[in-house]
C-alpha cells in the first residue's frame, strides 16, 4: 500500500482529522493534506511521530513506497552532509584558535628568539593555508556540482559579510590557486 493511502485509512481508523494529526505532528494541516494525497513526503524526523502517532512500524511506512524511501535517503545524506561541515568548521575554529594561542602565549612568556619569529611565521603560514583550503572545501559542501563557467567569480561570504573568490568558477579557482601560491611564496622564505 502507498504511504499516503496508509496514512490517510489509519488516520480514519483511528478518527481524527487532519487538523488533529497537524497539531499532534507540530505541521500545518495543508502539510498532512499533501502527505495523504501524495503530493510530497514528511522529514525524517516527522516520519517517526507519525509511526508513533497512528501506532505503524516506521518499516511499514517508508518500505511500502519508494517515493517515501527516496526522501528517507535524501534526508540521511543531508544529515551526513551537515555533520561533515560541522566537523570542518569546527576543525577550522580549532586550528585558528590553537594557532592565535601559541603566538600569544610565548609573546605572554617573554619568549623572544629567532626560532620563536620563524615558528610564528610558520603557524601563521598553517593558519592562513588552512583557512583557505577549509573555506574552498566547506565551499564545496555547501555548493556541490561541477566548475562552471556561467557561475559569479564573487559571491557572498559563508561567514562574515561581503564578497568571496567563488571556486566553481574557472576564473575564481585560478585566483583561487594564485592566491596560494602567492602565499607560499611570500611565508616559505620568513619560516626558513
Amino acid at each position: 500500500m502507498a504511504f499516503s493511502e496508509l496514512i490517510s485509512k489509519k488516520r480514519k481508523e483511528l478518527g481524527m482529522t487532519q487538523e488533529q494529526v497537524a497539531q499532534l505532528l507540530h505541521v500545518n494541516r495543508q502539510a498532512v493534506s499533501n502527505w495523504e494525497r501524495g503530493k510530497n513526503y514528511p522529514d525524517l524526523d516527522v516520519l517517526i511521530e507519525l509511526s508513533r502517532a497512528y501506532d505503524l512500524s516506521l518499516d511499514l511506512l517508508i518500505k511500502g513506497d519508494v517515493g517515501i524511501l527516496k526522501k528517507v535517503k535524501e534526508d540521511a545524506q543531508e544529515l551526513r552532509r551537515q555533520r561533515k561541515i560541522r566537523k570542518l568548521e569546527f576543525s577550522l575554529l580549532t586550528v585558528t584558535l590553537l594557532l592565535i594561542v601559541i603566538p600569544v602565549s610565548f609573546n605572554l612568556f617573554k619568549v623572544h628568539n629567532i626560532w620563536n619569529s620563524h615558528l610564528i611565521n610558520a603557524l601563521l603560514f598553517v593558519l592562513v593555508m588552512f583557512v583557505m583550503i577549509a573555506s574552498w572545501v566547506l565551499y564545496r559542501f555547501i555548493y556541490p556540482g561541477p566548475i562552471n563557467k556561467n557561475a559569479p567569480i564573487f559571491v557572498p561570504k559563508q561567514i562574515g559579510i561581503g564578497l568571496t573568490i567563488n571556486p566553481q568558477n574557472p576564473i575564481g579557482l585560478i585566483i583561487w590557486i594564485l592566491l596560494m601560491i602567492v602565499l607560499i611564496i611570500i611565508f616559505v622564505p620568513r619560516i626558513f
